[in-house]
């Protein structure tokens, strides 16, 4: 907006802002959230008694667009894990292996994972285990809902807690009870061991998917949105779904149950054997063919059909 004060701010301004956000590159959906949270802000302003140029409900808001969800596949997942080395002591390498497996056995959101803490995990003897996690975007419904993951995932985050231990006892953390931490300073931090975010997850994520040399980048959601996939072609209900995943509600599990790609031309194959080709036809029998003197049920099967033959001895034909 050019740093202008909130009086001399018109409609105009507005729609120039809109246009360049487009020149950018920005796409409808993302242009849709930052038109309604304008509206939101400039209805604020008139409650509040401020002198505003314009109403708000003439802000303009871009339809959203529907985009097929990134789904993320086993041999993918399997491709990204192998930028991470497994026989290494580096910590941010055990830490992130260890963040990608969970995230892989429970389809969790980033940000759930992010929360839990060290007094959550509940290993077993082989080291498979459970955690209760609080659900975001519960609105009330489902405010915490246990989670579980295998053998080899247990390993990864104990080697990781195992690590961070020893972390502790040379620097001191801003969030010790926190699982997943930062290790070393950056820029926007000079503090260690804080509580990771989504958008370092985020941007953990994109490193890795540029360094396995993915088109597109392979987002958290996306294997969420595999873990989701799968549990509805396995178990055929969205109860379960909602139940795995911590949705508020049973209709935003209906979106797993949409198939794309290979998965729904396969689908439509078994819809097609069942349904038939009305254009084709049984192939009639030839006129020409002569038709069987005996039914053809009569003749059993590996049987001798008798013929009748002439032999040299006696010039007559006879029944064989």
């Amino acid at each position: 907006m050019q740093d202008m004060m909130l009086e001399e701010v018109d409609l105009p301004h507005i729609i120039w802002y809109f246009k360049e956000l487009e020149r950018l590159g920005w796409k409808p959906n993302g242009m849709n959230l930052v038109g309604i949270a304008l509206k939101k802000f400039f209805e604020f302003c008139h409650l509040r008694g401020y002198n505003v140029a314009f109403s708000e409900q003439l802000i303009p808001v871009r339809e959203k667009e529907f985009n097929i969800p990134r789904v993320s596949n086993i041999k993918d997942f399997r491709k990204l894990l192998a930028q991470i080395p497994s026989r290494t002591n580096h910590p941010n390498y055990i830490r992130n292996r260890a963040f990608l497996l969970l995230l892989w056995d429970t389809g969790a959101r980033s940000g759930e994972l992010c929360m839990i803490d060290d007094e959550n995990l509940k290993f077993k003897s082989d080291g498979s285990g459970s955690a209760f996690i609080k659900t975001e975007k519960s609105r009330g419904r489902r405010p915490v809902r246990e989670i579980y993951w295998t053998t080899e995932t247990g390993k990864a985050i104990k080697r990781w807690l195992k690590k961070k231990n020893e972390l502790q006892k040379k620097f001191t953390f801003q969030h010790s009870e926190a699982l997943f931490t930062t290790i070393t300073k950056s820029p926007g931090s000079a503090i260690r061991g804080s509580r990771m975010t989504p958008r370092g997850i985020a941007e953990m994520m994109r490193m890795l998917s540029n360094k396995a040399g993915f088109p597109v980048v392979t987002n958290a959601h996306s294997i969420r949105h595999s873990f989701g996939r799968d549990t509805i072609q396995t178990l055929h209900d969205n109860s379960a779904v909602s139940n795995q995943l911590g949705h508020a509600s049973l209709d935003s599990s209906w979106v797993y149950t949409m198939l794309f790609g290979e998965e729904l031309k396969r689908q439509w194959v078994q819809v097609m054997k069942k349904r038939g080709n009305p254009l084709y036809k049984a192939p009639s029998r030839a006129l020409m063919f002569p038709e069987h003197k005996r039914p053809i049920h009569s003749l059993v099967r590996s049987q001798i059909r008798p013929v009748t033959v002439k032999t040299s001895r006696t010039g007559r034909w006879v029944r064989n």
